[in-house]
């Protein structure tokens, strides 16, 4: 048997020679799957490094990532054991393939990008907005007809609101009130990776790369756009044909003038309008103006393309953090030559590969959760007690979203599987219809889920971050540790109504299959020996059959109190 420094030896003279020949050296990279390719060039920048990564993740570990990752929910006991004893060699890659064809995949990606683009705000007149439903059902529609990424970035950037078919896209512009400098830094942050906000007023003095000029290229754009409340329907996004675009520095008062221009890249001319034809709907007290040629289009247009630069790379470096915890550049809008990525090669190759792909985001998902890199360890090497975040050696340990917990809280309790099985019953036992259309299988769920947000909204609101912000690093706060302890608004979820996962635990007599079922169902692994002990000792303390269902009861909660819950891992 080798010792432990002897193996880390082997391992990093393992990790100097793929860096050195990498395998398949014979075959040109784009021949390789792109998740051989991601673990090539990991590799050979932790052998400059040298860092020696974690070892492969158990197999508990990987299945309740995975679940986390691409459906936003842990899975269940039963999801968990068959998981867990299968044996054949491929279950994870046909896991991973299971789950990217699942509805909960299509629900969870519309959650994330609804985060991701709206970031939780609300409009100044909450009327004046799109509702979440739309703009979720919108995005779950993408979702399911795996719409490339340019493709969903031109349907929401052009989206007046007008076009029913596209109308939840307008969120992205109505909940910022179509307030230009806010659509100004929003669309160079969330689109291209970089965040222009002290560019408004001179040259950003900390980054170089980020000029007045470049912020009021994008402004261009957006200038013309205003707020148009008088339909039926709720707000549109209205547009003028006329206006300049002008800066000043209040730095060397130097001024200037800009035609709309994306960063990089050449200006735009307006074209030549015969006079009194500038608008289609000329614009009115309660008309909305409609211009000939429409600045938003040309963005819509122009922007989400191979050729602008940065919007690719934004995508391929938000993707990679959505399922590693961390962007190849971090932060994720500070995309700069001051803030470089820790992986230039990787990101070049991962941004290449996406418009290789035409930009198909559930392919790219698949293939970088396929890669080693992916599927390390959370524990560290063995003598090893910090490694850094950036060099993608090791798990992070990443606190849920909001959205990923409350749906794991529901998960865990067994609401999840009681309201489908209410509603699986309730189905069966009503008349067919004859006129009954069939929904996809991903609506049917979204419409399902309605009552389960209803039930949980308080732990949503408990743990989701403020509006306008940035999705951030786990910061636990005392006001969510207070909401776990103590608030009431929690306590129905762990009831022990027929159908819940405490009614299942109270009908198990035997202390081993019920703490396995519990462990299953909350922290998706087995207890060891010395956790069936103390379940085994807390649960004979009960003396009458209230007193053993308090004792599960404090069992369970105890395990969703837990870090061991809280954190992806």
């Amino acid at each position: 048997m080798t010792s432990p420094s002897m193996r880390v030896n082997v391992a990093l003279l393992l990790a100097l020679a793929i860096a050195a020949f990498p395998p398949f050296a014979r075959a040109a990279d784009g021949e390789r799957p792109l998740h051989q390719q991601i673990d090539t060039l990991v590799a050979k920048r932790l052998a400059e490094l040298k860092i020696v990564p974690a070892e492969a993740s158990s197999d508990a570990e990987f299945l309740r990532r995975i679940y986390l990752d691409l459906t936003g929910v842990i899975p269940t006991a039963t999801q968990a054991r068959s998981f867990l004893d299968d044996k054949s060699p491929n279950k994870r890659s046909r896991l991973i393939d299971e789950l990217l064809a699942s509805p909960d995949y299509i629900l969870h990606m519309a959650r994330v990008f609804d985060v991701m683009l709206a970031e939780r705000r609300v409009a100044t007149i909450n009327s004046y907005d799109v509702t979440t439903a739309a703009w979720r059902t919108y995005l779950a529609g993408a979702f399911a007809e795996n719409k490339p990424w340019d493709r969903i970035t031109r349907e929401i950037l052009g989206s007046d609101g007008a076009d029913e078919k596209f109308a939840g896209a307008a969120k992205f512009y109505l909940v910022r009130d179509v307030a230009p400098h806010q659509l100004t830094r929003d669309i160079g942050r969330l689109f291209l990776g970089v965040d222009l906000q002290c560019a408004q007023c001179h040259d950003d003095p900390r980054f170089k790369d980020y000029r007045q000029a470049d912020y009021f290229g994008i402004f261009a754009f957006t200038q013309r756009m205003k707020l148009h409340p008088m339909t039926p329907r709720g707000a549109l996004v209205a547009e003028t044909a006329v206006g300049k675009t002008t800066f000043t520095s209040v730095f060397t008062a130097k001024s200037g003038e800009t035609n709309p221009r994306l960063p990089g890249g050449a200006m735009i001319a307006d074209p030549a309008l015969e006079k009194g034809k500038e608008y289609v709907v000329q614009p009115g007290p309660k008309e909305r103006g409609i211009p000939s040629y429409s600045r938003r289009l040309k963005l819509a247009e122009q922007l989400p393309r191979p050729e602008t630069q940065g919007f690719s790379r934004n995508i391929a470096n938000r993707l990679w953090a959505m399922v590693m915890g961390r962007g190849i550049v971090y932060p994720l809008d500070l995309n700069h030559a001051a803030n470089p990525p820790s992986h230039p090669e990787l990101l070049a190759r991962l941004e290449q590969w996406l418009v290789e792909h035409k930009y198909d985001i559930k392919a790219m998902a698949r293939e970088i959760v396929l890669s080693e890199t992916y599927q390390r360890s959370s524990v560290l090497p063995r003598g090893v007690k910090k490694l850094p975040d950036e060099a993608f050696a090791v798990a992070p340990l990443r606190g849920l979203t909001a959205e990923q917990l409350r749906w794991s809280v529901l998960q865990a309790t067994g609401r999840i599987e009681q309201h489908h099985a209410k509603l699986d019953l309730q189905q069966k036992k009503a008349p067919p219809s004859k006129t009954a259309t069939v929904e996809p299988a991903w609506k049917v769920r979204n419409t399902r889920n309605d009552a389960l947000e209803r039930q949980s909204a308080s732990l949503l609101a408990a743990f989701a971050g403020l509006p306008g912000q940035a999705e951030g690093s786990f910061q636990p706060v005392v006001d969510q540790a207070l909401y776990l302890r103590n608030s009431t608004k929690l306590l129905p979820l762990l009831q022990d109504e027929p159908g819940t996962t405490l009614a299942r635990l109270g009908a198990m007599r035997e202390i081993e299959p019920l703490a396995e079922e519990l462990y299953l169902s909350v922290l998706t692994r087995r207890p060891t020996g010395d956790e069936i002990a103390d379940a085994k000792q807390l649960i004979e303390l009960a003396k009458t059959p209230a007193e053993r269902r308090e004792q599960l009861q404090a069992l369970m909660w105890g395990l969703l109190l837990s870090a061991e819950f809280r954190l992806n891992h």
